[in-house]
Order: structure tokens, then sequence, then C-alpha cells
């Protein structure tokens, strides 16, 4: 569709503001190629960008009786799909950083192993691990080093007592770390599963 001008814009955002569907359809029309675009070039996933440029839309759609005509209508929703970018790269992040807290990689430079270890996969099977866990420990492991949850606000909020918490997260450290071994993981890297709870 061809251009609209800021003027425009305002008016179908008074609309919009007024619950006017086709409004709406006309400013996602015109802006979503281009929201699409923006977050595409942080994310890099065609599939992440779309879902943005849907989760922004549908926030705008949510929260469209406190709009504000008279402010820059792009500013407002390029601010929201930066926000949501920076939570789903902090989402990813958290996702991923009990694994990699796990996994110390001290090379035996001697063996010359570098090229045969494969750090994704290596990731993943450790994922693979933690989901084979018993159901209270892996979801005490899962509270404590993936959501970064205190082991004293794990104990109370499962009315266990703090000891017992760290008995289960050191029944599954050691689980992770045999699961390794077995692969014949262990030879190849030290691990640094005993950190601090």
């Amino acid at each position: 569709m061809g251009e609209i001008s800021e003027d425009r814009v305002q008016d179908l955002v008074t609309a919009l503001k007024e619950g006017d569907a086709h409004a709406f359809e006309l400013l996602f029309g015109h802006y979503s190629k281009r929201l699409y675009y923006f977050a595409l070039g942080y994310l890099k996933s065609k599939a992440d960008a779309e879902e943005i440029v849907q989760e922004v839309f549908y926030k705008v759609w949510e929260i469209r009786k406190t709009l504000k005509p008279e402010l820059s209508f792009k500013a407002y929703i390029f601010k929201i799909s930066y926000r949501m970018i920076n939570e789903l790269f902090l989402k990813v992040t958290r996702e991923q950083l009990y694994k990699h807290e796990i996994i110390a990689t001290s090379l035996d430079a001697d063996n010359n192993l570098e090229a045969r270890i494969d750090y994704h996969s290596l990731l993943e099977l450790v994922e693979k691990i933690v989901n084979g866990l018993p159901p209270r420990q892996k979801d005490i492991f899962i509270r404590r080093k993936k959501e970064d949850i205190p082991v004293k606000e794990i104990a109370a909020f499962l009315g266990i007592s703090p000891k017992t918490v760290e008995n289960h997260l050191n029944e599954a450290l050691r689980t992770i770390k045999n699961g390794l071994m077995k692969e014949k993981i262990g030879g190849l890297l030290f691990f640094s599963l005993f950190i601090k709870f």
C-alpha cells in the first residue's frame, strides 16, 4: 500500500483508540514490514521476527484506549519492539547460561581434541540428562541453575530445608557428571560441577 502521511497516521491512531478495527489493519499494513526487518536485523530469525511483529500489534490492540495520537506512533511501536527483542535475548541467555555454567571447558592439549568437540552437542547432551532427572531433583536444579532462585527461596517454596535442596542439587550435578562420563566426554573435559549454590 502507499505511504500514509503523519497526519493520516494520527487520525488512524485516534480511530484505533476508539476500537476501529479497520484503522488497526491500516496501521498494521503500514508498519508491519518495517518492524519485521527491524526485528530480523537483531534476531536473524524470520520466525522470531514475525512473532515480534505479531506481539507488538497484539499489545497495541490490547492497550489501544491508552494511546496518545499526538505522539509518534512509529516511535512508540519501535520502542515496544526493541524492548521485546531485548526480553527475548534475555530469555534465550537465561536458558543457555545454566548449561554453560555446568561445563568448564578445559581441553587436554596433549590429546589435541579441539576438533572433535562439538560444544553445541555437549549442551544438548546436558539438556537431555537434566530432562531425565527425577521430577523433584529436576525442578530444584532448574529453579537454582536456570532461574537463579536462591536455595533458601526454593526451600521455602517447596516446604523443605535448605540442606535438602543442596542435597538434591549435589545429586543432580553428580548425575549429570556421570552421564557425561558415560558418553566418554569426561576424559576430554574437566567439569567444574560443584560450583557455589
